[in-house]
């Protein structure tokens, strides 16, 4: 088992395990429409709580080998997460959010670089699935950017904006990994 207290560093940024302390400065952040509106299971408007009630159920899909959450800082401030969560379907994905006032200053594709390497040195992954809003297209940028490649389109429910959104879906393997 890989320990609970894993952080993960990059040049600019640190990845770590979330803390309840986190939950006010995940709530502030994730409550912008900006930042919920792209992401699949982010509700806006965010409900109070919120926050503490997702941190609070990290350990237990850490430890079930379900989900690893990463909370991204650059130097002592928590700006977004990025993690991976194992699909109805099988293989894992990665996602993350990066707070508006922190967007365009490569902190999301760092971290999606840290976390690709994290999948496929240390836990071992031969392929990561991701997928962005049509109308996310920088989001798409920071996935190529760490070498995924288109694999074809569907529609993803989106929880802040209540309906079924055009989704662009990617897929990393381990051999075709941009470091």
């Amino acid at each position: 088992m890989i320990a609970e207290t894993l952080s993960l560093a990059g040049e600019k940024i640190k990845l770590r395990p979330f803390t309840l302390e986190d939950a006010p400065r995940v709530q502030d952040l994730v409550s912008n429409w900006n930042v919920a509106s792209m992401v699949a299971r982010i509700p806006h408007p965010y409900p109070d709580g919120g926050a503490e009630e997702w941190i609070s159920g990290h350990r237990e899909r850490r430890a079930a080998g379900e989900d690893w959450p990463f909370a991204i800082e650059v130097g002592d401030k928590l700006v977004g997460a990025v993690g991976l969560s194992r699909t109805e379907s099988g293989p894992f994905e990665i996602g993350y959010w990066i707070g508006e006032p922190y967007w365009g200053k490569g902190i999301a594709s760092e971290a999606a670089r840290v976390l690709v390497e994290f999948a496929f040195d240390i836990l071992g992954l031969d392929h990561l699935v991701s997928g962005h809003f049509k109308d996310n297209p920088a989001s798409g940028r920071v996935l190529i950017k760490v070498g995924f490649l288109r694999s074809g389109e569907e529609k993803r429910f989106c929880l802040a904006r209540g309906e079924e959104i055009d989704c662009i879906t990617l897929k990393l393997t381990a051999e075709k990994v941009t470091r």
